[in-house]
């Protein structure tokens, strides 16, 4: 009761407390919101260059330095349309023919691997196969 300063409790005081409480923290809420939403914007004008904010800006501007930074990386003045596709497609090109060189050089060292097991100098085709064959049938003769 004494929370409602009231000296008797009555129906519903809880419930009103409740009710009350939480429209205080809402409206606290608001204000935090309303506080960032400005400051949020308060830097992007700044970042801008510009005295107040627009819609678009915080797009406008994150779109401005992803274009420098293409043009950049692409050793131009000036960010021009399809640059960051073609970028991106280098780069997989590149990490692809990387791939290729590294299953090249596991391929090599395997077949090499394989030859030695052999007794061979080089690997020939079948050689993995008679390496197989030979170790079962040696297997074999020891049961």
């Amino acid at each position: 009761a004494k929370l409602n300063q009231k000296d008797n409790y009555e129906a519903g005081d809880f419930a009103r407390l409740i009710d009350s409480t939480i429209k205080e923290q809402a409206n606290e809420l608001s204000k935090t919101s309303q506080w960032v939403d400005s400051k949020v914007k308060e830097k992007v004008a700044e970042l801008n260059q510009k005295e107040d904010y627009e819609v678009g800006d915080l797009s406008r501007l994150i779109d401005s330095k992803v274009r420098d930074k293409v043009a950049k990386l692409k050793e131009k003045d000036k960010y021009e349309a399809g640059d960051l596709a073609r970028l991106i497609d280098s780069a997989i090109k590149e990490q692809a023919k990387e791939i290729s060189r590294s299953s090249q050089w596991v391929d090599s060292k395997v077949k090499e691997k394989i030859a030695k097991l052999n007794q061979k100098d080089k690997y020939e085709v079948g050689d993995l196969s008679s390496l197989i064959d030979s170790t079962i049938k040696e297997q074999a003769k020891e049961i």
